[in-house]
């Protein structure tokens, strides 16, 4: 144990001189103040509020958390984060100098996967300290903004964002310790984010068919905190424009015709039911283990 103490204390050296810290203090940073000019800034104006938008206005940073982060940062993150956690030993070429020491390859490598998983820990950590920091702001500009912090709900999409994290997470590591290039794994990260943007919301007769995909995992765990209506899932937010208007037939030329029925869609044609909590977190954990054993045992490799 001590050994693999001595590998998290050397990881914990480096971050000081890489680019990683950088990423984790600014990312949460570039969220909160995009959230805050774009969604909570118009409410500044507000003189009244009515018991709805009260109500609204109360679970509106929870939602932008999984609709923004959840669907635009959080993919990117994950994708970026172990390609510069691997970046030291594949820039400086230190490969044999490392497994020259007396220090075991695998351990390394775990020691590297901790540490990404304490640096995605912290990220969301320092999340959700910077929107209860902006609900006190919000409420200090205007006292109608004064709404308790849903802690807790906030609390429960990032864990649950962290918890469908590990499968994609364990695959970003292996492929970082793999590829000596910070560009595939971006790349893979950019496809991540377009599969969440195009099936995300896609009603499906097996939603876990959609849902327990790495890429979509964390989105569609996080999603499970604020889900509403009778939809699987909501969609992604860049995806929405292009969704199913209820009572709306689109003719080819693009025209738009608004139809009645006495019975809602919803309830004439109901949806699957979505897939259940306990799957995701039980798929979270066993893939991620095993992508994350696999990834260790690879490591073992002789290098060239």
């Amino acid at each position: 144990m001590i050994p693999f103490l001595r590998l998290l204390d050397a990881e914990s050296l480096k971050l000081r001189h890489s680019p990683v810290l950088r990423l984790v203090c600014l990312l949460p940073l570039l969220f909160v103040g995009v959230e805050f000019l774009i969604f909570e800034r118009p409410n500044l104006g507000l003189r009244a509020l009515n018991p709805n938008l009260r109500t609204s206005l109360g679970i509106l940073q929870v939602k932008m958390l999984v609709a923004l982060w959840g669907g635009f940062f959080h993919p990117l993150m994950l994708a970026i984060l172990p390609a510069l956690v691997f970046r030291p030993e594949h820039r400086q070429r230190t490969w044999r100098f490392l497994y020259a020491q007396p220090v075991s390859r695998r351990g390394i490598f775990l020691a590297k996967a901790v540490m990404t998983l304490l640096l995605v820990t912290v990220v969301l950590s320092l999340l959700w300290t910077l929107l209860w920091l902006e609900r006190g702001v919000l409420g200090w500009l205007n006292p109608l903004l004064a709404l308790p912090f849903p802690g807790i709900l906030a609390a429960k999409a990032l864990g649950w964002l962290w918890l469908g994290s590990l499968p994609v997470l364990a695959l970003y590591l292996w492929t970082s310790d793999r590829i000596n290039s910070l560009a595939v794994p971006v790349v893979f990260g950019l496809l991540g984010l377009l599969l969440t943007m195009a099936l995300t919301g896609q009603e499906l007769d097996q939603s876990w068919r959609r849902d327990l995909i790495p890429w979509i995992l964390p989105y569609a765990a996080a999603e499970r905190v604020v889900h509403t209506g009778a939809g699987q899932q909501e969609a992604n937010l860049a995806a929405k424009s292009f969704q199913p208007e209820p009572n709306i037939l689109r003719l080819p030329s693009g025209r738009k015709i608004r139809t009645w029925q006495n019975i809602p869609d919803e309830v004439l044609f109901p949806p699957p039911p979505p897939t259940p909590p306990w799957l995701i977190a039980t798929f979270g954990v066993a893939a991620g283990t095993l992508l994350l054993a696999l990834g260790w045992a690879d490591a073992g490799r002789e290098r060239v």
